[in-house]
């Protein structure tokens, strides 16, 4: 039996108002994406701790400990009856051949300063030992023997005198060392070392060598002919490198009587005489003796001593 289109569409009716009625579900909210997290800064490694340079080892060999000098002039205290002392034969720099620095090395490396030592013992100098530097041993603080300036090697020493130009020996002048013979004991070895040094010369270079001995007034004669090598010596008025350096060869130095003039040489003892650390003032004398004995070739070096001086 059909039902009537009345009771439909009531039904219809109470279905619609039921739904009405019916509560709505909460909406879901939207689900957020956690915020990024930033990444920690990365961390930088701390540098290692820069280690400074090793210092430049210096040459020759220690005898007086740096941490016994003083820090002001003189920085070793002086005994008298043993002053340090240095003899050298010092070049006619104003004239041939001897202005010619290849010259001068050849000379150099013509000088056995071990048999110049020899001689200097039978003569009776005290504590001799053979030297190619200035300052001695026990006022550098260094022993630089055959290490800084022209150690003796005939070879080099004639291949030296041929890049001078005199490959043909019989082109040399005849040169005439100077020296001095007096009452000093300081005066009397010099004319035996001389002699020894021509005979030294004559073998490896072949050149002609006259010896000529001042009987009196050796400096007056420096002063108006010192021929074309000529001895002279120093001992120390103050233990101190600056004794030997810049009263001796500096530019305006008195004492200068070569008239060496070296301005890297003069800067050097100037800087060195103005610092108070010992090891920087040891260093900076040590290229002032490569720089007057080993560049310039300003003078022979032939060995240290102690003279007994009030």
């Amino acid at each position: 039996m059909k039902r009537p289109i009345a009771s439909i569409v009531l039904a219809v009716l109470v279905l619609l108002v039921a739904y009405a009625c019916t509560p709505a579900a909460a909406p879901t909210a939207p689900s957020v994406p956690p915020a990024p997290t930033t990444p920690p800064e990365p961390t930088t490694p701390p540098e290692p701790a820069a280690i400074p340079p090793s210092p430049i080892p210096l040459p020759g060999v220690e005898v007086v400990p740096l941490e016994s000098m003083g820090h002001t002039i003189p920085w070793l205290p002086l005994d008298t009856a043993a002053r340090p002392s240095v003899n050298f034969f010092l070049f006619n720099l104003s004239r041939q051949p001897f202005s010619n620095v290849l010259v001068r090395e050849a000379f150099a490396a013509a000088t056995d300063r071990t048999a110049v030592v020899s001689v200097a013992q039978s003569q009776g100098v005290p504590n001799a030992t053979p030297a190619t530097t200035v300052t001695p041993a026990q006022t550098l603080g260094r022993d630089l023997f055959n290490e800084v300036g022209i150690p003796f090697n005939p070879a080099r020493a004639r291949q030296a005198l041929d890049d001078a130009g005199y490959s043909d020996r019989s082109t040399f002048p005849p040169i005439t060392l100077l020296t001095s013979r007096g009452a000093t004991p300081e005066a009397t070895f010099n004319a035996a070392i001389a002699e020894k040094l021509a005979e030294m010369w004559r073998l490896y270079l072949g050149v002609d060598v006259t010896v000529e001995v001042v009987e009196s007034k050796y400096f007056n004669r420096l002063t108006n002919d010192p021929g074309d090598v000529f001895s002279w010596g120093w001992g120390a008025d103050y233990n101190d490198p600056d004794d030997f350096l810049q009263l001796v060869f500096h530019s305006d130095s008195e004492n200068n009587i070569s008239h060496i003039s070296l301005d890297t040489f003069d800067d050097v003892v100037d800087r060195a005489a103005a610092i108070q650390d010992p090891a920087e003032r040891q260093a900076l004398y040590i290229e002032a003796e490569r720089l007057l004995t080993e560049e310039a070739i300003a003078l022979i070096p032939l060995f240290h001593s102690t003279l007994n001086l009030p």
